[in-house]
């Protein structure tokens, strides 16, 4: 038995660690991550670096009940430079959230942060997900808005126990990595890339029911076995909008009995009849208008939607317009092999879009 300042305080028998000698090294690593990163010119830095006042009252610190780090809360707060690999030494960390600051984040050393659980660094210009595979307890993943080019990595399916999944609006290509070992997972974003490949089934991910893929360049088609896994009663999101994919609307995703839904401005030719029927579907509309609340068919067009909605727009007469879920009178195979790269493609789309609903 050591003896610990301050433990003559305590009424429980038994401590494995020293608080005070805690209590001191998270004091250091904060002092180290505020000199790093610029504190001094943080939009609120209260308490920060007073020796007098706890870390636990610093401004966007939090802490568990046994008086050490749990939460880094920081977004848009003008923190700059590079965060220490020290930080992830913080022993209880779950929460670290430097989201909307311009720093230049490395995931280097992120496998000693054993409990860390979100991790949010969407709009900070993160350049790289090197390392991002070992920080094996994340649960909330969220780095929209980057600077992230090339493939997605493959460590990404490390992350097994990921419920929430976001790297939306960044310049990610290729393939779709697996997601096959991801048994946690219930919400993927990956809209705003330029990611090809066929569409995944995502059959073995049994709590995926928020699916965000738009404006990418995936192909193939609607397998019968997509989202085969997952309960019929769940409340399913699926956005797979402004994609090259093929086919039809297939009659089994009428297992589902809510679901909300976006195809539009893809190459599907068809709807099975049967996923016309589920009078809850797109909150509601598809008992309205049937097949048109999933996709207005060929010959015709939804201004911004591609399908008709209650209080929206509605199913319009378009010579030009050759597959279901139009949101334009255009020839939409036409325009997508002429655009000459994705991004110019989908901003003549969004400003197409708004002059039609501007002139209706």
């Amino acid at each position: 038995c050591e003896r610990c300042d301050g433990a003559e305080a305590s009424e429980f028998f038994g401590a494995t660690k020293c608080m005070a000698e805690i209590k001191k090294q998270e004091r250091e690593i904060l002092q180290l991550f505020y000199n790093d990163c610029g504190g001094d010119r943080w939009k609120h830095n209260d308490n920060w670096m007073n020796d007098k006042i706890d870390i636990c009252n610093w401004y966007g610190i939090e802490c568990s009940n046994g008086g050490t780090v749990e939460s880094i809360a920081l977004g848009s707060n003008n923190v700059v430079g590079i965060p220490p690999r020290e930080i992830f030494q913080l022993d209880n960390l779950k929460y670290f959230w430097l989201y909307s600051n311009p720093v230049k984040f490395s995931f280097e050393g992120i496998v000693q942060a054993r409990r860390l659980q979100s991790l949010l660094l969407d709009s900070t210009g993160l350049e790289s997900l090197k390392g991002i595979g070992q920080a094996y307890n994340l649960v909330d993943l969220d780095l929209r808005f980057n600077k992230l080019k090339g493939p997605i990595t493959d460590e990404i399916s490390n992350l097994v126990n990921l419920e929430s999944l976001t790297l939306s609006d960044n310049e990610l290509t290729g393939e779709l990595p697996s997601f096959v070992r991801m048994h946690s997972l219930k919400s993927l974003r990956l809209s705003s890339n330029d990611l090809t490949g066929a569409l995944p089934t995502f059959a073995s991910n049994d709590h995926l029911k928020y699916i965000d893929l738009s404006d990418n360049r995936i192909s193939g088609t609607i397998a019968p076995s997509f989202l085969d896994s997952l309960e019929i009663y769940e409340n399913i999101y699926i956005d797979l909008s402004r994609n090259r994919i093929e086919g039809k609307v297939p009659r089994e995703l009428a297992r589902f009995e809510d679901v909300t839904i976006f195809l539009k401005d893809n190459y599907v030719f068809g709807i099975e009849r049967d996923a016309c029927e589920n009078d809850e579907w797109n909150d509601g509309d598809v008992g309205e208008f049937g097949c048109d609340a999933i996709l207005c068919a060929p010959g015709t067009f939804a201004p911004g939607k591609g399908r008709q909605a209650v209080g929206g727009s509605e199913c319009q007469e378009c010579r030009d317009a050759k597959y279901f879920g139009q949101s334009q009178c255009i020839d939409l195979q036409e325009f997508y092999s002429s655009a000459v790269t994705k991004g110019i493609g989908m901003a003549t789309i969004l400003v197409m879009t708004s002059v039609t609903m501007l002139l209706l």
